[in-house]
């Protein structure tokens, strides 16, 4: 399962708030499937208009974070709906949804906003915000279920919950995990023989940090085992110093 994250909001590229939503998205996706795209955009019509339908049909679930509010930048809902030619109109589920959480959270100013608050994409299915008033919603356009959420954390995070029983578990991409005592340009050799001979995929880190090692991953689910003995075998026929940092997955 491929999965893309949208982060929509002129605050966090203006750097006025930290984004927090996609630390929140990768904790509970990590099980589900890869999140393969992270794009962050302005609440700029025409660019979230071109960043959905970019993403249409290139990931089985895309979550959308931000703009359901009631203030002009707020245009999450009215980009879905011109790009992909969708009406907004009023929903009935959605309206008790919005009621609801007025009433839970004793938010009475947003009363005369009832209406406008219960219009969605025709077609989608409004999602409950156990933390807020604004409803999420969900829609199939395609072959990619659009997951519309609110930017603020507590109830990106809460509906997101909500939405994972959605999701179908990822077979496990199995891995290991090393330490390497070494530059990474020595090891540039072995890890492109690895991925030739195992068809396996490496990743190297080398360290930013002071006191830091040289991070090393072998991922994959068939030869893996033998990548892994090759990888050791040959940086120990090198003297290059290792360990391995997390328990292996290499059956």
């Amino acid at each position: 399962m491929r999965i893309a994250l949208i982060i929509i909001g002129d605050e966090i590229l203006d750097g006025l708030r930290e984004d927090e939503n996609f630390r929140v998205a990768k904790k509970y996706l990590k099980n589900k499937g890869s999140l393969d795209l992270l794009i962050f955009v302005r609440d700029n019509l025409n660019e979230l208009k071109r960043v959905l339908n970019f993403v249409k049909n290139s990931f089985d679930i895309v979550l959308t974070s931000g703009g359901l509010g009631l203030t002009p930048d707020d245009i999450t809902l009215r980009a879905f709906s011109e790009a992909f030619n969708l009406p907004l109109a009023k929903n009935e589920k959605k309206l008790e949804i919005v009621k609801k959480n007025i009433e839970r959270v004793n938010a009475i100013q947003y009363t005369n906003f009832i209406d406008e608050l219960s219009e969605g994409l025709s077609g989608s299915t409004p999602i409950e915000n156990p933390k807020g008033v604004a409803a999420g919603e969900k829609i199939k356009i395609e072959n990619t279920t659009f997951y519309i959420l609110p930017g603020v954390p507590k109830e990106f995070e809460a509906i997101l919950k909500i939405i994972l029983t959605d999701f179908t578990s990822n077979k496990r991409i199995n891995k290991v995990e090393y330490e390497v005592d070494e530059k990474e340009a020595r090891l540039i050799k072995v890890l492109r023989e690895v991925e030739y001979n195992f068809n396996v995929k490496t990743a190297s880190y080398p360290p930013i940090h002071e006191k830091e090692k040289l991070k090393i991953i072998l991922y994959g689910n068939g030869w893996l085992k033998e990548a892994k003995d090759y990888f050791e075998n040959t940086l120990k026929n090198a003297k290059i110093p290792f360990k391995e940092i997390s328990p292996s997955h290499t059956s």
